[in-house]
């Protein structure tokens, strides 16, 4: 059972239920609101700038023009709390310092080098959103400069990896990594979403035990200034892998094993660039990213409810 209003108030006008925000209102007389990480759940990580679960209380903190920072939530319909980034902000930038994690696991992302932060609000202080559909987004080469997040954490089970992004490219003839969680050892590498420059296509890699690289490209070409939701999945159980973008299923695998597990060790992963080099600038925007591995979710499922948030495609 969903709602659709209370006490014959529109659940869009609802702010607050007997005094607490509606976003984080859970349960209405017997019939619970539903959050995306309610109905997909045991993410690893999750950053997103909309409310993804009962639990999440902040989205992003914030570093305006005079180096104050604050922490930024949601709205009562549980999107970014817009008004708050703008009281902050005012009519200059914002920057993002720390990016909060909603699976509850703690891992947020962080950039403590303040010139390397990722932008939310340029410097006149206008949100920074997504071309088509004014999706809300962090701009990870914001004056065409190198920005990312990084923390350090184990991502996967050793079996399987799902990572899910909602993104946009500013090039897409240029190597780049979306996510990234990678050392100059085979023996700890452990996966990457990419876009490949020479081919303007998307890839997920993954490194297995045995040394091997197993890797899925997309067999259609990516452009600029479009909206991607992006599902990169790769697995020891069976082994394969799998991308696929806003319902384009089509994909060429190429060197996984038939036997070992995906490297599991707790490595540096980074938003943004290669997390132990520094190279693969991303040039362009993250509106969410989520990673799942000890309970995996349907895929299509997936990528259909993210649809039916964003209108993407």
């Amino acid at each position: 059972m969903s709602v659709s209003s209370h006490n014959g108030v529109a659940v869009a006008n609802i702010d607050k239920v007997n005094g607490v925000r509606y976003s984080d209102v859970f349960d209405i007389s017997g019939s619970r609101r539903s959050y995306f990480l309610n109905t997909y759940s045991g993410a690893e990580a999750a950053y997103s700038l909309r409310k993804l679960s009962l639990t999440a209380r902040t989205a992003i903190t914030v570093e305006n023009s005079s180096g104050t920072t604050a922490d930024i939530g949601f709205d009562s319909n549980g999107d970014l709390d817009t008004s708050a980034l703008t009281t902050h902000c005012g009519s200059n930038y914002g920057r993002v310092s720390k990016w909060w994690d909603q699976s509850g696991n703690g891992r947020h992302m962080e950039q403590s080098t303040a010139t390397s932060r990722p932008y939310i609000v340029d410097g006149s202080g206008n949100l920074i959103t997504t071309t088509d559909n004014s999706i809300s987004a962090l701009d990870f080469y914001f004056s065409s400069t190198a920005r990312w997040l990084e923390d350090t954490f184990v991502s996967n089970n050793g079996d399987e990896l799902l990572i899910s992004a909602v993104t946009e490219f500013k090039s897409v003839t240029t190597a780049q990594q979306v996510f990234s969680q990678w050392s100059s050892s085979t023996s700890t590498q452990v996966t990457q979403l990419s876009v490949l420059g020479a081919s303007s296509k998307l890839r997920i890699s993954a490194r297995y035990s045995g040394g091997q690289l197993g890797r899925s490209d997309s067999n259609t070409t990516i452009s600029v200034n479009d909206e991607y939701i992006i599902n990169a999945y790769a697995s020891a159980n069976p082994y394969g892998g799998d991308i696929d973008f806003n319902g384009d299923t089509a994909d060429t695998d190429v060197g996984f094993p038939s036997s070992g597990t995906i490297n599991n060790g707790s490595l540096k992963a980074a938003i943004g660039r290669r997390s132990d080099s520094g190279a693969a600038q991303l040039q362009g925007l993250v509106a969410e990213l989520i990673i799942w591995s000890d309970t995996m979710p349907t895929r299509a499922n997936v990528m259909t409810d993210i649809n039916n948030h964003y209108s993407v495609f």
